[in-house]
């Protein structure tokens, strides 16, 4: 990949790299003669489906690929140092003090066992730093760089005490311990919600623009990519299929792949309506390409395709391995493709599902509920915080409806989720399902409530049984209700009723995609035909094309079979996309609640309103131009909850009433929106000044 800038010094150099996974009489190759630089001082996003080679791209950067990983060609530079000809030893030595990797899921990259600042330490042990009395105040000086308050105290604390972001900022603290010249963040905020990942990617550019570090920023997420990068590589099949500018991924990409991706990207334009996604499956190659690798997906291929393996040609923003834009052979269509090739016709875009009509009864009534953990309990009377997971929330879900749950991470939306179902029993108020309430429910009429109500988890491997094979799995649910024999639907027609092939129901969950054990979970809640679907954070940890295939197969249940489905997600601009109400959860409280093109149209919470500015625009002027009104800070501790208004520490908006006041849900418009705060019809009418200055959005850092 050319550097946009000749003179400009390289950080990195991939030239020509190939990488070979063997497994026992196969091979299959991860890496075909794959070729980068990352300059110094610049981002470079690295995006694609998963399977497409991006974190092999790391392992094989850092010398951590598996053992049955190896590099078959190419070379990898770094600041003009060959890795390819170090020994372990001095390999290891690069790791952390040249090239440092923050990975996806902190949870898992902390030893839980140690605090925070040992863990600091090792890494300063494993590279001979010496030890004194400046080694911690260096500590906690790289915990403050990354905005972590109290960065003293958090040394001494363990990873399980800090939240979801803050463990992240500590992987980042770690990776720059040493200052190395690149950082690889590898699906960095992929986990995280819209808000904290928000802060990250800030942070992610002031570290940049402060101390000119190199960075190499993987996601499958166009717009995370777009708002953040200088320039970006996208990947299909272990090959650079398109090489762009930030700005120009969304704008205006050339490859129909990176095309299909943006189409897949929600957006404003996208509310209520059938999000694209790429159909079929990512080719296992297991010799380098002779065709292009994505013909039989692309809408556009020809004979030519399939014949032809096609080098990186020009484009107007960069260069992309397509034939249409080879000069031989451009006649063979007619025009260059667009991202509207991809965007489902306007029959299918239209807003679907069933008018839902006030006056009839709701199918689940949620009143006053409440859900408490800890408080004083055992013999010893010990006493333990009280964490209000949900506290006082009310809301309804109508037959035949989609009711989207959003909030950041610890807000609530599981919990909720879980006692709509009956898995948790309620401290406080009631869950009515159908006319009767949960709490009343015994022997057989429990049964047939847990018949009529299922959920989908949010990890989909842990789900299912690693022991038992698909087609069993999907049609255990029959066994559980002792359904009658000719109730049945067999395995074939609950796997053809989301979309999988019947080879699947062969298959044990290990040798399932993300995308198909996401299906297989779906169509295990759809065996005893329910009439309630709750789907907790059914799209986490999936690429755009996949999640948007499960967000449009949603759907399409509640179009054929009437179910109404309670979608559970941490981003709002894929709710927005297929739910016909939204529900806004803030520290276990409902901050706003209505019709979904009401509430995006006019929020009248502070809290709605910076999710939605958060979302990807596909227009750069707009995206690049505009203030945000980002999310400071952290939830706040169960332990110490704010009085008054539970958002004001962290609203722009906040006034002295906020401090010492619980707002009131107020009632904005008829058609049931409503907000719990003191100067909603302001905020909706965009009549109230904020306190404090909105945050330049991130990406205005990173014009072409």
């Amino acid at each position: 990949m050319t550097s946009t800038t000749a003179t400009v010094d390289l950080t990195l150099s991939v030239s020509d790299l190939s990488v070979r996974y063997d497994s026992g009489t196969s091979s299959r190759l991860a890496l075909d003669r794959v070729s980068l630089e990352i300059g110094a001082g610049e981002i470079l996003g690295i995006v694609g489906e998963s399977g497409s080679g991006k974190s092999t791209l790391t392992s094989a950067i850092t010398g951590l690929l598996p053992a049955n990983g190896q590099v078959v060609g190419g070379c990898i530079r770094l600041q003009g140092r060959d890795l390819g000809a170090l020994d372990p030893d001095e390999l290891r030595s690069v790791r952390g003090s040249q090239v440092a990797v923050v990975f996806q899921d902190p949870t898992t990259s902390l030893n839980p066992r140690l605090p925070v600042g040992a863990q600091l330490e090792q890494v300063l042990d494993a590279h001979g730093a010496a030890r004194g009395a400046d080694r911690t105040s260096l500590l906690a000086s790289r915990l403050a760089e990354v905005g972590l308050a109290d960065p003293e105290r958090a040394l001494t604390r363990y990873p399980h005490e800090f939240s979801g972001g803050m463990r992240q900022r500590v992987m980042i603290a770690m990776a720059l311990l040493l200052e190395p010249a690149l950082v690889i963040a590898d699906e960095a905020t992929s986990a995280l919600d819209l808000t904290l990942e928000a802060q990250i990617l800030e942070l992610l550019l002031r570290l940049r623009d402060e101390r000119g570090t190199s960075l190499m920023f993987i996601s499958h997420d166009l717009g995370v990519v777009s708002q953040l990068c200088d320039r970006v590589a996208v990947m299909y099949a272990g090959r650079v299929i398109e090489e762009t500018s930030g700005t120009a991924v969304l704008a205006s990409p050339a490859h129909p792949y990176t095309q299909a991706l943006d189409a897949a990207t929600p957006t404003a334009s996208s509310q209520r309506r059938r999000l694209a996604s790429v159909p079929g499956r990512m080719p296992d190659l297991t010799a380098p390409a002779t065709s292009c690798s994505f013909a039989p997906r692309c809408l556009h291929a020809a004979e030519v395709c399939e014949t032809l393996s096609p080098e990186l040609l020009t484009t107007s923003t960069g260069r992309a391995r397509c034939l249409v834009y080879d000069p031989e052979h451009q006649s063979t269509w007619k025009r260059e493709p667009v991202v509207a090739d991809w965007q489902p016709t306007e029959a299918a875009a239209e807003p679907r599902g069933p008018a839902v009509s006030s006056e009839e009864p709701p199918l689940v009534l949620v009143d006053d509920l409440a859900v408490h953990f800890g408080g004083t309990r055992g013999r010893w009377r010990r006493h333990r915080t009280t964490i209000r997971a949900v506290d006082g929330v009310s809301l309804r879900v109508h037959r035949g409806q989609i009711l989207g749950v959003v909030g950041e991470s610890g807000s609530g939306k599981t919990t909720l989720g879980q006692a709509m179902v009956d898995l948790l029993r309620p401290t406080r108020g009631s869950v009515v399902f159908d006319g009767t309430a949960t709490s009343s429910l015994s022997g057989a009429a429990r049964r047939g409530f847990r018949r009529r109500v299922q959920m989908i988890f949010q990890d989909a491997y842990a789900s299912l049984s690693p022991r038992m094979r698909v087609s069993e799995q999907v049609t255990e649910p029959y066994l559980i209700h002792r359904v009658p024999g000719s109730e049945r639907r067999s395995a074939e027609e609950l796997l053809a009723s989301v979309n999988l092939p019947a080879s699947v129901a062969r298959l044990v969950p290990s040798a399932l995609s993300g995308g198909q054990a996401r299906r297989v979970g779906v169509a295990r809640a759809l065996a005893g035909g329910p009439d309630l679907i709750v789907a907790d954070e059914p799209t986490s940890g999936l690429d755009q094309s996949a999640a948007s295939a499960v967000l449009n197969l949603l759907t399409d249940l509640r179009d054929r079979t009437g179910v109404s489905v309670v979608l559970i997600s941490h981003s709002l601009p894929q709710v927005k996309a297929v739910a016909d109400a939204i529900c806004v959860m803030y520290f276990g409280q409902v901050v706003e609640q209505g019709p979904v093109d009401v509430v995006t149209r006019d929020p009248g919470h502070p809290y709605t309103q910076a999710l939605l500015a958060l979302a990807p625009d596909r227009e750069p002027g707009r995206r690049l131009a505009r203030r945000r009104l980002l999310v400071a800070g952290e939830v706040p501790s169960w332990g110490d909850p704010p009085t008054g208004c539970r958002f004001h520490p962290r609203c722009a908006f906040a006034r002295d009433v906020c401090r010492t006041t619980t707002p009131p849900q107020v009632q904005l418009s008829d058609a049931g929106h409503t907000a719990a705060c003191h100067f909603a019809d302001l905020v909706a009418a965009g009549q109230l000044e904020p306190t404090r200055p909105a945050p330049v959005a991130a990406g205005t850092a990173a014009t072409p």
